[in-house]
């Protein structure tokens, strides 16, 4: 009792039960129990994406839909059951829902929408999934979606660079607006130097997914009440965005070191009305130093992008050019805000028309029956385990150890995972399966070192046999990770998603793990 009490007390051992209780917590299981259908697809063109999309109701893609006309929803086949009964020509559906404003912290509104034959509700504009059960993002390999490989459709577009970053950015920013998880859009390079960028939609169908590429992104921005741009307007949107350092409404002028930050600007031409509104909503403002009282807030379908300041010396003045400016600590970071701001100014749309070059779409049965071997594996790799160190160490005890803490990596880099919304697919798994080996290796070379140190006299010194351990833990990491660190920028996600779920559970069990059970095996052992 004494020896669990003094562990519990134990900092070591505090942080790793912390990083478990966070972990659960990133994870996210549906503790609250809540019941409904979450919305992952609203199509921009429907009535009720309009709504969502100027900012006239709170729902959107991620919403849970609890209600349909006072009918309760308790999963997505109820959804769908009661809008086919509720959405009927010339009549209104109410929708009871609920949006997740912090953990476990909801807030409940409700739309009413009107069906007519030119504004039909039905399940190809607003698509629904069971709410999940976990925050965990999963990849197409295994549950399943589309993968879309697209070119600008223009001559000679593989040598073009920043023709395909910028539509990798203006695809990415849009896409992001949807609210659908795991989506990534990535640039593949090609032996023959060629370009193409692949974008991944786990749990997206075919036509959905087209759908959304193709589709016309809708941008609005507001200074205080007024709503200065629209792209649903034309004659209140945006003729220019400058794109290279040629064009004659301001230019653009890619980041440069000043004054200790990367600063970047570009030019944007307005419609005449566009300026109007701009000096009518600016022209009563006060002015706070260099900059107006109130910003100008950027919208893609609904969601706001950006806030950014307004100068003074634009007070009231219907400028049809503008500058906008930006600064970041870094150049990429900088390059990437400019890339976005530029991709939203263009109302998501895109550059350049495209060229689709392939359309694959996967099936989730091959990743479902992956996961399944993998919980056989891995029970059965658990069992080996604990059967090996067993008749290493005869002691149930430090066998049960070795598997507890191994779990709690796990635990903590599934978790961790889930915190950053990263994208689980296969190899990532491969990854984690892989990073057990690791573990139970580095706490076998802790065992043995404490034993040793507590068995012969030319080894008591328990302190320096651990601290021995652990140099050769670190050693052993650093080199792992020499190895593996490259392979986190290669193009191939394959090699991408494997390295990095290696790093990060090595690097977690080198600083939250390892420690905690050398104190734990110590306690054990009678030696700490």
């Amino acid at each position: 009792m004494n020896k669990a009490k003094s562990l519990l007390m134990d900092w070591r051992v505090i942080i790793m039960l912390i990083a478990i209780v966070i972990a659960v917590l990133a994870i996210q299981p549906n503790i609250l129990n809540v019941s409904g259908a979450q919305v992952i697809y609203l199509s921009s063109s429907s009535y009720l994406g309009n709504l969502s999309a100027v900012g006239s109701t709170t729902f959107s893609s991620g919403s849970i839909v609890t209600a349909i006309n006072g009918i309760r929803i308790g999963n997505a086949q109820q959804f769908y059951s009661a809008l086919n009964l509720a959405a009927k020509v010339n009549s209104t559906v109410t929708i009871d829902y609920e949006n997740e404003v912090f953990p476990y912290v909801y807030t409940s509104s409700s739309v009413i929408v009107p069906v007519t034959t030119t504004a039909p509700l039905n399940s190809s504009l607003i698509e629904a999934e069971d709410v999940p059960s976990t925050n965990l993002v999963y990849g197409l390999d295994i549950i399943g979606g589309t993968e879309i490989t697209v070119v600008p459709n223009i001559t000679q577009s593989s040598t073009n660079t920043t023709l395909i970053d910028n539509l990798q950015t203006v695809l990415q920013t849009r896409l992001n607006t949807f609210g659908l998880s795991g989506i990534s859009v990535g640039v593949i390079q090609t032996l023959s130097q060629g370009s193409y960028i692949l974008v991944s939609m786990p749990n997206v169908g075919e036509s959905q997914a087209l759908s959304l590429i193709q589709s016309q992104g809708i941008f609005y921005a507001t200074v205080g009440n007024f709503t200065v741009f629209n792209s649903t307007n034309k004659s209140e949107g945006i003729l220019t965005v400058c794109l290279t350092s040629s064009c004659p409404y301001g230019g653009e002028t890619l980041p440069t070191l000043s004054s200790g930050s990367y600063q970047f600007n570009f030019g944007i031409q307005l419609t005449k009305q566009s300026a109007t509104n701009f000096a009518e909503s600016t022209k009563n403002l006060s002015v706070s130093g260099t900059y107006l009282s109130k910003p100008i807030v950027l919208y893609l379908n609904g969601r706001q992008i950006s806030s950014l300041s307004i100068s003074s010396n634009l007070k009231g003045q219907a400028e049809q050019t503008i500058t906008i400016s930006g600064s970041a600590s870094t150049y990429q970071q900088a390059l990437t805000q400019m890339k976005t701001l530029q991709s939203v100014f263009e109302s998501g749309s895109l550059p350049t028309p495209i060229k689709i070059i392939s359309i694959q779409s996967v099936s989730s049965t091959t990743g479902s029956q992956f996961i399944n071997e993998i919980y056989i594996l891995l029970f059965a790799a658990f069992v080996a385990v604990a059967v090996v160190v067993f008749l290493r160490y005869k002691d149930y005890r430090i066998a049960s150890l070795i598997l507890g803490t191994s779990v709690a990596e796990i635990v903590i880099v599934i978790g961790l995972a889930a915190l950053i919304h990263w994208t689980l697919d296969i190899p990532s798994i491969a990854g984690i399966i892989a990073s057990i080996g690791i573990s139970v290796d580095d706490q076998i070379i802790i065992t043995d070192e404490i034993i040793r140190g507590a068995s012969q006299a030319e080894f008591t010194a328990v302190k320096k046999r651990v601290k021995r351990a652990f140099f050769i833990i670190f050693v052993s990491f650093f080199s792992f990770a020499a190895i593996m660190f490259p392979l986190l920028f290669s193009t191939a996600s394959l090699f991408t998603g494997f390295a990095l779920t290696t790093i990060l559970a090595s690097l977690i069990g080198l600083l939250i793990t390892r420690p905690s059970y050398a104190q734990m095996i110590g306690k054990i052992k009678g030696t700490a």
